[in-house]
């Protein structure tokens, strides 16, 4: 149960964290629970914004939801929380009964009280300048580049989830669900060992070679500072290219069947 309670502190902190707007929610529930006369209405923005909360962090229901969510996704109960509905409308409540300057002035308050409880999504850490026209991160390009179409890879997971938003014909051995697979220690899957062996410091050739050629992959992407036991010439594989991050190995007597980028 002290898992549960951690991995559930940890997720509140990191929705919430640098900003006041959990309170503003909760203060906004509670003011649409005693003010709104509409049942249908409170019901929805005053109870249920609660109810998942205690939902959340009742241990019977929290563990339940994460056998069934998985541990990884336990935190996205709280996209359940309709922060950019129940707060505005719980002001909207507050300014029903104002009138004139009074008004006014409440409303501007209220805004203000948003504004200072919330956080700048435009902040650094949110957003960064675009170095290309993709608006995807410069070593996604610089990959891509050397890339040709129409193969079925394994990459880095740096990579996965913007490989396929340059070049939509490359097919990949695992998306970003694989990351649901970190923690497994015992398994007989394919797949499930093919990602287990390349988050390994050193990967094992011999091992990863044949569950590979078992999923048909014929271009392997990871990032330059990794090592391996043996070498991929002696596996049927050679260096293809190589960018500032990225080793790219190819299956020998692959046949390009579209263009390589220059």
């Amino acid at each position: 149960m002290q898992e549960f309670f951690d991995i559930a502190k940890t997720d509140f902190m990191d929705t919430f964290e640098g900003a006041w707007l959990f309170p503003l929610l909760v203060t906004a529930a509670l003011w649409i629970l005693w003010q709104e006369k509409d049942l249908t209405r409170k019901l929805l923005l005053g109870a249920l914004p609660l109810i998942f909360l205690v939902l959340y962090w009742c241990p019977l229901t929290g563990i339940l939801f994460m056998k069934i969510l998985g541990e990884n996704v336990y935190w996205r109960i709280l996209w359940l929380l309709l922060l950019a509905v129940t707060i505005p409308y719980g002001g909207c409540l507050l300014l029903k009964k104002r009138t004139g300057l009074q008004r006014l002035g409440v409303f501007l308050l209220c805004l203000a009280g948003i504004v200072l409880c919330g956080e700048n999504v435009l902040s650094e850490e949110s957003f960064e300048p675009s170095t290309n026209v993709y608006k995807l991160p410069q070593y996604v390009i610089e990959v891509g580049e050397l890339l040709p179409g129409h193969i079925h890879a394994m990459m880095s997971n740096r990579l996965m989830p913007y490989i396929r938003m340059y070049d939509p014909t490359i097919t990949l051995a695992f998306g970003r669900n694989a990351l649901a697979y970190n923690g497994i220690e015992e398994t007989t899957s394919h797949e499930q060992l093919l990602y287990l062996e390349a988050q390994k410091e050193e990967m094992d050739l011999d091992v990863l070679i044949p569950l590979a050629e078992e999923m048909d992959i014929t271009f392997f992407v990871f990032s330059n500072n990794r090592t391996y036991i043996g070498k991929w010439e002696d596996y049927g594989y050679e260096p293809y290219g190589s960018t500032d991050e990225f080793d790219i190995f190819a299956k020998k007597g692959y046949e390009n069947t579209g263009e390589k980028a220059e």
